[in-house]
């Protein structure tokens, strides 16, 4: 009987924890730049997630930099000229409860990030908006 209720309450504990996390598509923006933030991160997450490298680097500003998963950094037309399997052989992630902090034509989305079924990290995208459009300059 101890034991049943030992697991119960491990596993309420576990669902409680993993529940309140919002996956980044299900996240309720607060204006249009928020909208417009959440696009942008999830056509990233997209790309990433099947491998697109083309429609990876669209989300990237030309001036930016990033990096593989290997940690090299490289900018943005570099990525084809290194090795471009480095930027999207991570596998499938998810971003999750991302908080969003506008400052004009900057901005900062701290997110939850899971790869694979276990491993989860904190990561931060810097953008910039120009010409109305929000784009990538650095992954941290």
């Amino acid at each position: 009987m101890k034991r049943t209720l030992f697991i119960i309450f491990i596993l309420s504990i576990f669902l409680l924890f993993n529940s309140c996390d919002t996956p980044l598509n299900e996240y309720q923006a607060k204006n249009e730049d928020e909208k417009q933030i959440i696009a942008l991160l999830n056509t990233f997450l997209e790309a990433n997630n099947s491998g697109d490298l083309i429609n990876l680097q669209k989300t990237f500003h030309d001036n930016g930099i990033y990096k593989s998963v290997r940690g090299g950094q490289v900018t943005k037309s570099q990525i084809t000229e290194t090795q471009p399997e480095w930027f999207t052989i991570a596998g499938k992630i998810e971003l999750k409860n991302p908080e969003i902090k506008i400052a004009e034509n900057e901005a900062t989305v701290q997110v939850k990030s899971k790869h694979g079924a276990h491993f989860t990290s904190s990561e931060i995208f810097t953008l910039i908006k120009e010409n109305n459009r929000w784009l990538i300059m650095k992954v941290e």
